[in-house]
């Protein structure tokens, strides 16, 4: 699958979904930083359900390494502050391919790991600005935009290499899901 096509296709719902989270504000304050990890804990927890219980098999290994989700709550008990209780159920139903038995289910469960993937690049450079902007220190407050810390571009490359295996053929699919993906992230970020 060609990575510049997935990206340049998928570029609209990525700008969308950064439009809704403030992160990158000059004047971000710790309470609007915490109501965004607020709304991104359940978004990213309940994909991460999803993900653990529903990976094609040869996936499961990748995803069993790659959840992040505790990170956030992490940051939210050093910020002084919890998750909550939200039991949301990931919507798979609004991610085109994530049907059980739909024959570019792999490709389509690749899509929607893009999204979540990629942020963890992107998070580096918010990390970065949350601990100019907020005084945090490295990795207490801001873990979870730390992605995988120091192997954070090792993985993303091994990613890159599964995703870059998708047959042409499958590759609306893998957009599709991630356009998809990206929506849901935004949503959860304006419930």
């Amino acid at each position: 699958m060609n990575l510049e096509r997935l990206r340049a296709e998928t570029r609209a719902e990525h700008e969308s979904t950064e439009s809704v989270m403030p992160l990158m504000q000059a004047e971000l304050s710790q309470e609007q930083y915490v109501d965004v990890l607020r709304k991104l804990y359940p978004v990213v927890r309940s994909w991460e359900q999803f993900a653990l219980a529903n990976a094609p098999a040869d996936l499961t290994e990748t995803i069993q390494g790659r959840q992040r989700a505790g990170l956030i709550a992490q940051d939210l008990k050093v910020l002084n502050a919890t998750a909550g209780d939200d039991a949301r159920v990931f919507p798979a139903e609004s991610v085109p391919g994530l049907e059980s038995g739909a024959p570019t289910y792999r490709a389509s469960f690749l899509g929607a790991m893009y999204v979540m993937e990629g942020s963890t690049l992107g998070g580096q450079y918010i990390a970065r600005h949350l601990e100019e902007v907020l005084g945090l220190a490295q990795g207490k407050g801001d873990a979870y935009f730390r992605g995988y810390g120091e192997h954070t571009g090792e993985m993303w490359r091994a990613f890159k290499g599964v995703l870059g295996e998708v047959p042409e053929e499958q590759a609306d699919s893998v957009i599709a899901a991630a356009k998809a993906m990206f929506e849901v992230f935004r949503e959860g970020m304006t419930a």
